[in-house]
């Protein structure tokens, strides 16, 4: 538990005379210093034994609304308005934490080696847990919903290029891609840019497969 980690290393710290340090060092070159991650016995046996000068320690409370406020902002974002219910449950759960320590991560260092531990508190970790399936749960549905829009899409060009190609003024005088674009946008005027030149892309494609005399095989 976050609260027993806490505990024990300020217990440690302070028999083996150490300062403790709200925060913990910098750790965005790993290659410079030689990290060592340990289990909170460990840690607590290796400040008591080695007595460093200095214990960096961080406890991290729980901010129920805080944290349920990201989240929801992470489901509008995947397009998801209403909260779900397995969401508004597991809020309602540990709303009662509020204030208690839900992570502690400690640091010291050791013969030029830095030494962490981390702990968090289970009932912060089954929230969490809610939390992770719900929003991989609205990441897939969103990615669901953005294959069958770019299918509907595809099917939409495809279905405009063969009218493009088709038209008589797709190959009248000299042609250009740019003249073909300007037939598209009047044909399509409702289409996006970028469709209306994806619609002129493909059109040519068939145009140039029905001129070549290609025929399909049976």
């Amino acid at each position: 538990m976050a609260i027993d980690l806490a505990t024990a290393i300020r217990g440690a710290a302070e028999a083996a005379q150490a300062c403790v340090v709200d925060g913990l060092p910098e750790q965005a070159d790993r290659t410079a210093v030689p990290l060592v991650r340990l289990e909170e016995e460990d840690a607590v046996r290796l400040i008591s034994a080695a007595r460093p000068k200095a214990v960096y320690l961080v406890e991290v409370a729980f901010d129920p609304d805080g944290e349920i406020a990201a989240a929801t902002e992470a489901l509008a974002d995947r397009g998801v308005e209403k909260q779900p219910a397995s969401l508004t449950a597991a809020h309602r759960r540990v709303a009662g934490h509020a204030g208690e320590i839900r992570t502690t991560l400690a640091g010291f260092m050791v013969d030029g080696v830095l030494h962490t531990s981390s702990a968090s508190a289970a009932w912060h970790d089954a929230f969490d847990e809610v939390v992770d399936e719900v929003l991989d749960a609205a990441r897939e549905d969103a990615q669901a919903h953005g294959r069958a829009e770019a299918k509907v899409a595809n099917a939409e060009i495809a279905a405009k290029a063969a009218i493009l190609a088709a038209h008589p003024s797709f190959n009248f005088s000299r042609v250009s891609f740019e003249k073909r674009l300007t037939l598209a946008a009047a044909l399509f005027g409702d289409a996006e840019e970028d469709h209306l030149h994806e619609i002129t892309r493909r059109a040519e494609n068939l145009f140039w497969l029905e001129q070549s005399g290609f025929k399909a095989p049976a």
